[in-house]
């Protein structure tokens, strides 16, 4: 009787420890999880971007243009050097004058200018540049379309050339995004033939 009274007292102590470290470890691993949960961690990263090589070559009939919302900074010790005549046209400002002969003076013609269209298009714009060499021309000497897109990252873009004089780009099979639909992309280029008056 002794002995299993003895065995019997051991079993429920060995069971006793057992049951303890269950609840231990149940209460350890419930604590765990509700502060994992609550916690909020918050980060911010600043820097600067610099593109390497500083000087980019284009080749001929490229042309390199910015974001309208894009905000361009430029280096304090920079210097701008213009090689040739750069001439700045201010604006005309007209004020009620009384009732004179006309003027016979010739309107200056604006040279090199380009109208942008821009419609929207998941997530960004589609951008249709319109080139006129002068102000006296009825309609644009060379036309071109892109995509562009803020991307996450501060002062960076995301931009894709569309075509150019009705032309769809060729684009590189398993270049790009797939899910990008370069078709549906293109025919929100807004040319000139197609534009309202």
């Amino acid at each position: 009787m002794f002995g299993l009274g003895a065995s019997t007292g051991i079993g429920l102590l060995g069971y006793s420890y057992v049951a303890r470290n269950s609840y231990n470890l149940a209460s350890l691993t419930s604590a765990l999880s509700k502060v994992l949960s609550e916690t909020q961690i918050r980060a911010t990263a600043e820097g600067t971007v610099k593109i390497e090589p500083a000087e980019i070559s284009l080749a001929k009939g490229q042309t390199v243009s910015l974001d309208p919302n894009a905000r361009v900074l430029l280096d304090p010790r920079s210097m701008v050097a213009a090689d040739g005549e750069l001439r700045v046209q201010a604006p005309t400002i007209s004020t009620p004058q009384p009732a004179t002969p006309r003027s016979t003076a010739k309107v200056p013609t604006i040279t090199n200018f380009t109208v942008f269209k821009s419609v929207g298009f998941d997530k960004g714009h589609v951008m249709t540049g319109w080139i006129f060499l002068t102000s006296a021309q009825r309609s644009p000497t060379t036309q071109y379309c892109y995509y562009t897109e803020s991307a996450d990252a501060p002062g960076l873009n995301i931009s894709v050339d569309l075509g150019e004089d009705q032309v769809p780009a060729a684009t590189k099979a398993g270049s790009g995004s797939k899910s990008f639909d370069y078709s549906a992309a293109f025919a929100k280029c807004v040319w000139f033939k197609n534009a309202s008056p």
